[in-house]
């Protein structure tokens, strides 16, 4: 005999059957919202440029895609981060996590796991964090977490303490000094030695994840590893 609740799981997936949150297709299974196809074929990978300058604080910055001004990846991260798609962050931050960790060589893997990762979601101010009911860096930093099994930091441990305005149409000097002394550390105990691996959803000057890696190598962290769902 078929159990009861499995026959209403069976009933639901007829009548609401699971879809893409990104392209409204039928997904893999109830616990997957991005389909198969936008996963590995709708968008275009992001490469690391040859000619992409870091500072010293900073280790490597990988992103999964490029950013799709108008598509359908800046439609998923919008709604993400303003619909409170949580589950979909940690998808997001999964593959994102799976993918880093098969493209770096084997050397590279043992020294970043040989120097303790800790993975660092980019904080928002208090007052974002009550507006959009939660934070969809740390979503996408607990599903790097899934992938790799790295510590993530706990709330609360690093504080956004300046309200910044919008980044946009801002260059990258009026971006850094719009973010100077926008980080807090509350608790440092876990910093020294420490290899930060910093979450966020889109790279695109590197303002906010390089203030945020300096406030993090001025208390004696390691260089920071930068990982985005998006780069612009």
């Amino acid at each position: 005999m078929i159990p009861v609740r499995k026959l209403i799981s069976q009933f639901a997936d007829i009548v609401f059957p699971v879809t893409c949150v990104c392209c409204g297709c039928a997904a893999a299974s109830e616990n997957k919202y991005i389909c198969d196809w936008c996963e590995n074929e709708r968008f275009e990978y992001a490469h690391p440029e040859q000619g992409d300058i870091l500072p010293d604080i900073v280790q490597t910055q990988f992103s999964l895609w490029n950013f799709d001004k108008g598509g359908y990846l800046q439609q998923m991260l919008h709604d993400l981060k303003y619909n409170n798609l949580k589950e979909v962050g940690v998808e997001l931050g999964y593959i994102l996590g799976k993918k880093f960790i098969r493209s770096c060589s084997v050397n590279s893997i043992s020294h970043i796991e040989n120097k303790k990762p800790v993975i660092v979601p980019i904080p928002l101010h208090q007052s974002k964090q009550r507006k959009r009911g939660f934070n969809q860096a740390r979503a996408i930093g607990m599903g790097i977490q899934r992938a790799t099994n790295w510590e993530i930091i706990d709330m609360g441990t690093i504080l956004r303490v300046k309200n910044t305005k919008t980044q946009t149409g801002l260059n990258l000097a009026q971006r850094s000094d719009n973010l100077k002394s926008a980080f807090k550390l509350v608790h440092e105990n876990w910093i020294k030695e420490v290899i930060p691996v910093i979450a966020d959803d889109v790279f695109t000057t590197g303002a906010t994840t390089f203030e945020l890696a300096k406030t993090l190598a001025d208390h004696g962290s390691g260089k920071s590893v930068i990982l985005t769902v998006a780069k612009a």
